[in-house]
């Protein structure tokens, strides 16, 4: 069965396996992707695909599989890998797992910490976690690279089983933190880590790594024993493991909802696959309505910072006439080439092909890697039109047009728009009036990354602090002051701001315009903010 769970229930957001099987949410079963990491030799394995393609879903599958902590057998019911031997291994073995993804520069070494330090005492009592551990939980700033392996090795002897090793979006802080002074030492701290791990190290079962790209010559690779590779550009057994194939979306699609959407989300190749994006395709499938949902992502305003004007020129006529073009390229990136100015065009392409913006013809494809790029469909085409009409921008305005191209994805649209506004307001700013503050900032940073704007107009029943129109959005923002005096709090006046837009009904006069209508309520007091976004659902 290619799926199970409710079609018309759709969660687009969660990375997390059980929550798609308790909310008999849509799933397209891709636990053959268990069955093969069990069946391959290999020690360490490094998956490299584009964002959003469920890379944190297989992972958390996997995690939720494999835990000796749970009895998951119940989730799986009716999947594939309940079908084959490799179902014997449910359950069997203690599992590390990071996420990268959250972990910024300044506390790297202290979210690696707490993670670490709560998996141990969630595995191990404390007469089991020996002289090493204890002291090393007791120290609170003991950030010793190397305990990762003593760890392992204790949890070997008391479960019997070597562990297994799963890190998601290793790359991350990388490409985040490659142009800080510090980079140096956060890249150094990270190798000691993965080389305790992973290198010459006989408690480790296996080690499941992900991230976007495939990053060489920084020394991160030779903290692995010989990693097997499993990027775009080579053909595996796992190509098909991850987003979505043609015959999947079949399943869930009749034909011509199925032909309609390929021109818009599909050709996004893997090795010997042309997938469809998994994320564009279920929030397709939600609301049935053909969208730029995948948008500019951190990855795309980096490729929009590095492009030359030869490049530009080249990806203007991919963009123009629909065409292909001839490239050399790199199956893995090096960090310094992407530091180098003018940016090379092996390491450019290199990346936009990595980072899913271009695709390329494996008929044409290589051993020099030299292959035919082209852009893969409709929504890239947007975004790659986006970056070319405003190339290198790395200010605020930039960071803002970044998150509101997401908001589709409000959990991350709320916390990213949080994050900007902690780091550009100063008290200061915000200490005489506060809502007209962050009224005034917002509406002069959409007007100039180009939404159309209106303040205070009378829309509905009332008047709303700001809409906003773009190219596939109505944005209906409402403002709210926290008096603690009266008990008020952010959580309480930002969801006061969403009722207000409700009981107004400032979202009346737009219905007809066929884009999807996202209302925001703002709580402000002083620098800090609630943001709640929620989409308009017409009654």
């Amino acid at each position: 069965m290619p799926y199970i769970g409710d079609k018309s229930s759709i969660n687009a957001t969660s990375s997390i396996f059980e929550n798609f099987i308790e909310q008999n949410c849509l799933y397209v079963d891709k636990t053959k992707f268990i069955e093969h990491i069990f069946q391959d030799t290999s020690d360490v394995m490094l998956f490299t695909r584009p964002r959003r393609m469920g890379k944190s879903l297989n992972l958390n599958t996997l995690h939720t599989f494999a835990d000796v902590k749970r009895d998951t057998k119940h989730l799986f019911k009716g999947l594939y890998i309940e079908t084959v031997p490799t179902f014997g291994e449910i359950n069997k073995y203690p599992v590390i797992y990071f996420n990268f993804k959250d972990y910024r520069m300044d506390d790297f070494k202290q979210s690696l910490r707490n993670d670490l330090t709560m998996q141990m005492e969630d595995y191990l009592k404390p007469n089991q976690m020996g002289k090493i551990l204890t002291n090393y939980i007791d120290n609170e700033v003991d950030y010793n690279p190397k305990i990762l392996k003593t760890f392992m090795r204790i949890l070997s002897n008391v479960y019997g089983k070597k562990p297994l090793l799963l890190i998601d979006e290793y790359d991350k802080p990388i490409f985040d933190n490659m142009n800080h002074p510090d980079f140096g030492g956060l890249k150094d701290y990270i190798v000691a880590v993965l080389s305790s791990a992973m290198k010459d190290n006989p408690y480790l079962g296996k080690a499941v790594l992900t991230g976007v790209t495939r990053i060489a010559n920084e020394s991160l690779f030779s903290a692995f024993n010989n990693p097997k590779i499993c990027d775009v550009f080579h053909q595996s057994q796992y190509d098909a493991d991850f987003s979505l194939t043609g015959a999947e979306v079949a399943e869930l699609l009749d034909e011509g909802e199925a032909e309609l959407i390929r021109p818009w989300y599909n050709n996004m190749r893997v090795g010997g696959e042309l997938l469809y994006n998994i994320y564009s395709v279920m929030l397709y499938l939600d609301n049935r309505q053909l969208r730029t949902y995948w948008a500019r992502t951190g990855a795309s305003d980096l490729l929009g910072k590095l492009m030359t004007k030869g490049q530009a020129e080249t990806m203007t006529k991919l963009l123009a006439e629909g065409c292909s073009a001839p490239a050399e390229v790199d199956d893995h990136i090096a960090v310094s080439a992407l530091l180098t100015r003018p940016c090379p065009d092996r390491a450019f392409y290199s990346l936009a092909i990595q980072t899913g913006y271009l695709s390329f013809d494996i008929a044409n494809f290589t051993h020099e890697l030299i292959c035919n790029i082209y852009i893969p469909n409709r929504e890239a085409r947007y975004i790659w039109a986006s970056l070319l009409q405003y190339p290198g921008d790395c200010d605020a305005i930039s960071e803002l047009r970044k998150i509101f191209y997401n908001i589709a994805d409000t959990g991350t649209f709320d916390c990213e728009l949080e994050k900007l506004i902690v780091n550009l307001f100063s008290f200061y700013d915000t200490a005489k009036d506060t809502e007209n503050a962050y009224h005034m900032f917002f509406l002069g940073m959409m007007k100039a990354f180009g939404a159309e704007c209106r303040s205070n107009r009378e829309d509905g029943l009332g008047r709303p602090d700001i809409v906003a129109e773009t190219r596939s959005d109505i944005i209906i923002m409402e403002f709210k002051l926290v008096e603690t005096a009266k008990g008020q709090t952010l959580e309480t006046q930002a969801r006061a701001a969403l009722a207000q837009i409700d009981e107004k009904r400032y979202w009346q006069g737009y219905l007809g315009l066929g884009r999807p209508i996202y209302k925001v309520g703002v709580a402000c007091q002083s620098k800090q903010c609630k943001i709640k976004t929620v989409l308009h659902q017409p009654q």
